[in-house]
Order: C-alpha cells, then sequence, then structure tokens
C-alpha cells in the first residue's frame, strides 16, 4: 500500500465517482479518499452531485485516516482561505498558443452551407 497521507495536510485530488451524500476522489500520490457531503460547503448543498462532478480537480484537507484499513476523509470545508490560495494552479494561456486558422478555414463553408439550406426552405 502507498504511503497514507498526513492529517492537516493539503492535497490535490480528482473526483473519480459521486453518490448522493459523498464523492470518492483519487489523489497522484497513490490512495484515495472520502469527501462526504457535510465537508464540502458551511451552506446548505441541495444537489451534492450537481455541486462535486467526476472529473473535477480540488485542493482538500485530510482531516482523517484510518491506518488499519486506510481511509482517508478528505474536507473541503476546513481548508482555509490561506491555504485555498496556495493551492490555486493558474495556468495561462498565451496569446501564441490559441490557433483560429481552422476556425477561419471551416466558417466560410459553414456559413454558405447554412445560406444554402436556407434558400432550398424557402422555396
Amino acid at each position: 500500500m502507498n504511503k497514507l497521507p498526513k492529517v492537516g495536510e493539503t492535497y490535490i485530488g480528482t473526483v473519480v465517482s459521486v453518490y448522493t451524500s459523498y464523492a470518492i476522489m483519487l489523489f497522484d500520490e497513490g490512495w484515495t479518499g472520502l469527501l462526504h457531503i457535510s465537508e464540502v460547503s458551511t451552506s446548505y448543498i441541495r444537489s451534492f452531485a450537481s455541486y462535486i462532478t467526476i472529473g473535477s480537480i480540488y485542493n482538500v484537507k485530510v482531516i482523517a485516516v484510518d491506518e488499519s484499513s486506510g481511509q482517508v476523509r478528505v474536507s473541503l470545508k476546513q481548508m482555509t482561505n490561506s491555504e485555498r490560495r496556495k493551492s490555486f494552479r493558474h495556468c495561462p494561456v498565451g496569446n501564441d498558443d490559441i490557433d483560429f486558422a481552422p476556425l477561419a478555414k471551416m466558417l466560410p463553408l459553414w456559413i454558405a452551407e447554412e445560406n444554402e439550406g436556407k434558400e432550398t426552405k424557402s422555396k
């Protein structure tokens, strides 16, 4: 088994399963964690599945570790503002990374096809 996390530490994980009141997260370190609905927000959450979605990446705090079973519980709610700011990863996209050439090539064709369809319907 992979090394378990320490209580109080923050880790970045990906949501891999969502249920009615909890989600399972997978962490790069090789362990999984349970994120219960009560550890997501201080506000009422009407629909957990619409708040937490599969594939979402969150920075969470480890709140409990059962060494014997390897079960880990994590929390979004218990993250401090400074921990949230530190964990935020921003990957800027520069103008050099955006290529509109395929769109510029295809747009006139799509417009022509759309106009042909309208002319056919109006006859």
